[in-house]
């Protein structure tokens, strides 16, 4: 595809914004956000909502008499905001919740929170389009992916039947497993040997073969090497050697589930650091050279070309202001600053200065995830590295302010909501900067995307909050289990939150047990050498994977390499054939796999609802609890049957 020559041309006028595009961006927005939310507190690792917006977008254009790819391609700019608000609040403010300073998930503080920071960084990314979007150096791959799908889909309607089908399987896959309980989701076995604990586990969750699908072999890998090395031989060896005492079975489950996470945390805080600290000269070098071009649009005049148009910037600093003032208010609410002023702190002089410090650090957040974002797409960003290190900053940085007695619990929750509002802001711009791309090459009108974006991150913000209040009362997040006789291991693990929660008490409190964060930093050390030798090979190795796959359920780390394994075995079977077929192949099996994800997360939000009501999750079970066997044979028969599909899927290619 020639980028010199968009698919509609800068002088011709064709209808985007319209009554039909505001409507369906709004249901696919709410649909791709409650997916999203899902996958976020579960495993941490969010896939692509865009193609998957841009293929039910136009497939329900086809019902219209007339339509458009710039009505298409906002569709999917709307709805894909949905994924980075799930970006931006879910991995971030359940950590309140695990640090005991949030008992639920207040609704209108997390609407704010989340509507703000996204806002914030719809409009804090405007005056970079220009700069990124024509870097030569920045090569968006999943933008140009998703501007092709834009282009083919359009005039072929290629996968709406791949992923309709897809979520259908998903939705009933997931209803049988979590709802019926007739096929098992996950099967872990415990084995206590003296003081030595041993685990086996597998994964059949439909969830999270497709996200294995789609993270790829190499990610898959990672993950896989992760989990082997802190289930397989870490906890064994730990337990043995840490154990004071033989305990019951029970006992030594719960305890070394628990300290395994804390090996994870140190290691996804050594791999974060590594990532950022290698991209930081690539990144500086790029920016240095792209702001020497910042004054160079506006030096004559407004452009009147209709794909250059992005929103007035006397906008952008009114409703930067505007939302700025909203988060200096929303802080009058959320900060304890009773206890503030116990320590001398004016309460004044404080919230207007992190609203600036927001202002400042967000924009450079803004700035290199935008960055990020062109250079290795919005996927493969390491936001996550950005969260760490704005978090640490602000950590230190109120550590020397708070000098006084505090409470631990209110000290760390603090840097929580200033970071959570700064990862709102980064995963917004990562987001943005890619569909911009994406609008550059499909010739829409940039205002109109950034109007779409908006609308997006309000919808969002209005269903998230909702979201993760309904699945913390159903299932419970990390080690917080808001009702009696919920179990520890249906708890929904909310990796980066954790990371969060783990880091910022850390920093204000000594009894986190640092031998294990210690520990986990070693491994991660570790895995940096082995990213290093596979990098020397031509390889990827994804270091913040294996540590995710450290600190995961080793049945979630399972089903996300299984399903990259099988990804990797459909790639090699098709490499017998022409690259046509490849392509069409890969593009169907892929659109399957978003659809088996989206499908079987959104049944899952959806079996929330009643088991909420019920407070309980096994009010549908039509299994006896006894039998575990029976359901795991029948996961396994499962298993094959989305194996046979996704192989037949490529065949019919």
């Amino acid at each position: 595809m020639n980028e010199m020559q968009p698919a509609v041309e800068p002088g011709r006028v064709v209808p985007e914004i319209t009554v039909k595009v505001m409507v369906i961006s709004i249901v696919l927005a709410l649909i791709l956000s409650m997916s999203n939310a899902y996958l976020a507190l579960k495993i941490g690792i969010l896939t692509s909502a865009s193609i998957p917006a841009a293929i039910l977008a136009f497939g329900i254009l086809k019902f219209f008499r007339k339509s458009n790819i710039l009505e298409n391609n906002l569709i999917q700019t709307a709805a894909s905001a949905g994924e980075a608000v799930a970006g931006g609040i879910v991995y971030t403010i359940p950590a309140l919740i695990l640090i005991h300073y949030w008992k639920h998930f207040p609704y209108w503080e997390c609407f704010f929170i989340a509507f703000t920071s996204g806002a914030l960084g719809v409009l804090f990314s405007i005056p970079l389009r220009r700069i990124l979007v024509n870097d030569e150096t920045l090569h968006f791959p999943e933008g140009k992916a998703i501007a092709e799908v834009l282009i083919v889909g359009t005039y072929h309607q290629l996968g709406l039947k791949e992923i309709l089908f897809g979520g259908f399987l998903g939705g009933f896959i997931e209803l049988f497993q979590v709802g019926f309980k007739l096929i098992a989701s996950q099967w872990q076995w415990f084995v206590l040997q003296g003081r030595t604990l041993m685990v086996l586990g597998m994964g059949f969750s439909p969830t999270m073969i497709g996200a294995g699908y789609l993270i790829g072999f190499e990610v898959g890998v990672s993950l896989f090497f992760g989990a082997l090395l802190g289930w397989g031989l870490c906890l064994p060896l730990l337990s043995h050697w840490m154990t004071p005492v033989v305990l019951p079975l029970s006992s030594m489950t719960d305890t070394w589930q628990e300290n395994i996470r804390y090996v994870g945390v140190g290691a996804m805080l050594v791999a974060g650091l590594w990532i950022l600290f290698t991209l930081l000269k690539p990144v500086g070098k790029g920016l240095r050279s792209a702001f020497q071009l910042v004054k160079q649009p506006y030096a004559h005049g407004f452009n009147q070309l209709r794909t250059e148009r992005d929103l007035p910037i006397h906008y952008v600093i009114v409703g930067s202001f505007f939302f700025l003032t909203l988060i200096f208010l929303l802080l009058q609410q959320i900060f304890p600053f009773s206890l503030l002023h116990t320590l001398g702190l004016h309460p004044f002089l404080f919230s207007l200065g992190v609203v600036i410090y927001i202002a400042v650090v967000g924009f450079i957040v803004c700035t290199i995830t935008g960055y990020f974002s062109g250079l290795v797409g919005v996927s493969a960003s390491p936001g996550s590295a950005v969260l760490i290190a704005c978090l640490l900053i602000t950590c230190l940085l109120l550590k020397e302010l708070f000098h006084a007695s505090m409470g631990w619990s209110v000290m760390a929750a603090i840097p929580i909501f200033i970071g959570s509002l700064l990862t709102g802001i980064g995963a917004i711009a990562n987001d943005n900067l890619q569909d911009l791309k994406v609008g550059q090459l499909v010739g829409a009108t940039p205002w109109k995307q950034q109007v779409m974006l908006l609308l997006g991150v309000l919808v969002a913000a209005f269903v998230i909050p909702w979201v993760m209040e309904l699945l913390f009362n159903v299932y419970g997040i990390g080690d917080v289990l808001p009702h009696e006789g919920m179990s520890l291991s249906q708890a929904l693990p909310a990796p980066p939150a954790a990371m969060m929660a783990a880091l910022s008490e850390g920093v204000f409190d000594n009894e986190l047990p640092w031998h294990f964060l210690w520990c986990g930093a070693l491994l991660g050390g570790m895995g940096i050498v082995v990213t290093q030798w596979f990098h020397r090979k031509n390889k990827n190795f994804s270091i913040l994977a294996f540590a995710m796959g450290i600190y995961l359920p080793l049945s979630t780390s399972m089903a996300l390499a299984i399903g990259s394994f099988l990804g990797k075995g459909i790639e090699l079977w098709m490499k017998k054939r022409d690259k046509d077929f490849q392509e069409r192949a890969s593009q169907k099996t892929v659109i399957f796999a978003c659809g088996l994800v989206a499908g079987a997360a959104l049944m899952d939000v959806l079996l929330a609802i009643p088991f909420a009501w019920a407070h309980n999750p096994d009010v549908w079970r039509l299994l006896p609890m006894g039998w575990n066997t029976m359901a795991s044979l029948l996961s396994v028969g499962m298993l094959l049957g989305l194996g046979i599909c996704f192989w037949r899927i490529a065949v019919k290619s």
